[in-house]
């Protein structure tokens, strides 16, 4: 399956990038991409914390363990990372 391409944002962060990831790709894959842009080069990573996503106009995560097609991703849709302080089902960044 093809690429699909991504607008992401984060947290504490101006910048808006573009990022393709696969169709077939996990959402804490996803997350793991997009957040290598970022984090720990745009903004400080946060030990404590875990990174999830969710789209810019919804308020609920998406699950860190679903595909992300099964997530209701498609391509150029926005999504924005954010830091959650650890729970179950984030994206923990090492």
């Amino acid at each position: 399956m093809p690429d699909i391409p991504l607008l992401v944002s984060c947290e504490h962060d101006f910048l808006i990038h573009l990022v393709a990831v696969p169709s077939t790709a996990r959402v804490s894959d996803m997350i793991a991409a997009a957040a290598s842009l970022v984090v720990g080069i745009h903004v400080p990573n946060y030990p404590s914390s875990s990174v999830r996503a969710r789209k810019i106009d919804q308020a609920d995560a998406l699950p860190a363990d679903a595909n992300v097609l099964d997530a209701g991703v498609t391509a150029m849709d926005w999504i924005h990372l954010y830091f959650e302080p650890d729970t179950v089902g984030g994206t923990r960044l090492q």
